[in-house]
């Protein structure tokens, strides 16, 4: 392997984590490890889904239970969502995200200059590329 890719990729790796995108993530990421509520809520429900799994492995499974800590599953599951520490999470991944999908399509392009010219649109309707 050529010592030359290798290089070009650590200062590709080094210029991505200098860009706002990801500078921004990581922030976000670090805040929402230290947000109490969002915390306490994975916590819940994390707990939720090792009670389900743990009753899924059960000889026989107790169905309505599972249905009711589904049911609780998903309420907490939207109580996160609707929290704004985790929205902004969510966003500063999608914006990073975004970034590299941009960054891998300049590879892809230049990689494959006859393919579809440019890489992913961020869409997949209709694209059978990743698969």
């Amino acid at each position: 392997m050529s010592q030359t890719v290798i290089d070009k990729a650590k200062e590709l790796a080094r210029v991505i984590s200098l860009s706002p995108e990801y500078i921004t993530m990581r922030a976000t990421e670090d805040a929402a490890g230290q947000d109490e509520s969002l915390s306490a809520a994975f916590a819940e429900y994390n707990e939720l889904h090792r009670q389900i799994e743990e009753i899924s492995l059960q000889r026989e499974p107790d169905f309505d239970q599972m249905d009711a800590l589904t049911r609780e599953l998903e309420e907490v599951q939207g109580k996160i969502r609707q929290q704004p520490m985790y929205q902004a999470l969510q966003q500063s991944r999608k914006a990073f995200s975004a970034m590299m999908a941009q960054v891998n399509g300049e590879l892809s392009a230049v990689l494959n200059p006859n393919g579809t010219g440019g890489g992913c649109s961020g869409s997949c309707a209709g694209c059978s590329g990743c698969n």
